[in-house]
Parts: structure tokens; sequence; C-alpha cells
């Protein structure tokens, strides 16, 4: 057997980050994720039309994105990409 094989694609993605929550969207029914990934509260959004938003919230500091997606785990896997590129000041 080899690493990560017979896991899930969560499972995999809570190596570097925490599920917060996950369901549909009450306003329009699409899938939708909470997550942190490092200092990063990351919420993402599937679209319908091969896309996806991610939201990206850290108190003082937000930005978003939409980016092109096929899935709910390629758009996972962009915002912790996306989420864990971002420079943290360690003082």
């Amino acid at each position: 057997m080899t690493v990560g094989e017979g896991i899930t694609h969560i499972e995999k993605m809570q190596l570097v980050g925490s599920l917060i929550a996950q369901g549909d969207s009450d306003t329009c029914g699409c899938p939708e994720e909470e997550w942190v990934f490092g200092m990063f509260r990351v919420s993402i959004h599937l679209e319908p039309e091969q896309r996806g938003d991610i939201f990206i919230d850290c108190g003082d500091w937000q930005d978003d994105k939409t980016v092109a997606c096929d899935s709910i785990e390629e758009l996972r896997e962009k915002a912790a990409d996306w989420a864990l590129s971002i420079p943290i000041l360690d003082i």
C-alpha cells in the first residue's frame, strides 16, 4: 500500500488544513466548504460553470478570487495552494 492510498480527498487535505464546515449554499445550492489553512480562514464555493470562488479572511485583511476548476477537490487544492503561498510575518 502506498502513502495516501485508501484515504478520502478530505482526509488528504486535512494534512495541510482543517475542515470547519461543509454543505450546500442556502442561496443557490452550490457546494461550499470552510477550511483553516495556516493563519487563514478560507471559504470555497463551487459554481456550476467549471469555476469556483475562494475567499480568504484573516481578520484585518480579506481577499478573494475566482479560479477555473472541474471539481470540489480541485477547488480545495487551489484554495490551499493560494492560502499557503501567502507570506506571513512571524514576529
